[in-house]
């Protein structure tokens, strides 16, 4: 897979994650772009830019991951961009917003600091390019 044509739209209200986030993907060969809001979020994606996935904050103010989750989900034009889910919420609970919302995965936040977020990211693209090859 050419890592450099693929673009994560990373939304977090944590600039510090956002960074950490940032140097992983960007060192790992991915295209990044940031976004500390889900309105800000919304003018990227609904602008019709279209990342190859979203890496999400579930516990944002203003509009929290779930909701922005489900407006891109609901629109047609949106719908099939992968999200991911990032938290430090108990896997418990992120399978079951993931549900709520319609997202396609979840990373725990721990992981960032393990380096290991590329590696996942790597694998859940060339999974997604694999289901739709079967579709």
């Amino acid at each position: 897979m050419e890592k450099g044509s693929k673009t994560i739209l990373v939304i977090d209200d944590s600039e510090v994650a956002l960074e950490v986030i940032k140097d992983d993907l960007t060192a790992a060969g991915f295209s990044v772009l940031t976004a500390s809001s889900g309105p800000e979020a919304e003018k990227i994606v609904f602008s019709g830019y279209r990342p190859d996935l979203i890496l999400l904050d579930v516990m944002m103010p203003e509009m929290n991951g779930d909701e922005f989750c489900k407006k891109v989900k609901s629109r047609p034009d949106t719908k099939d961009i992968p999200i991911v889910f990032v938290s430090t919420k108990e896997d418990s609970e992120l399978r079951e917003a993931i549900r709520r919302a319609g997202a396609n995965g979840y990373v725990r936040k721990a992981v960032l600091t393990s380096g290991g977020l590329s590696r996942m990211i790597e694998k859940f693209l060339a999974d997604q390019k694999s289901d739709q090859r079967r579709d």
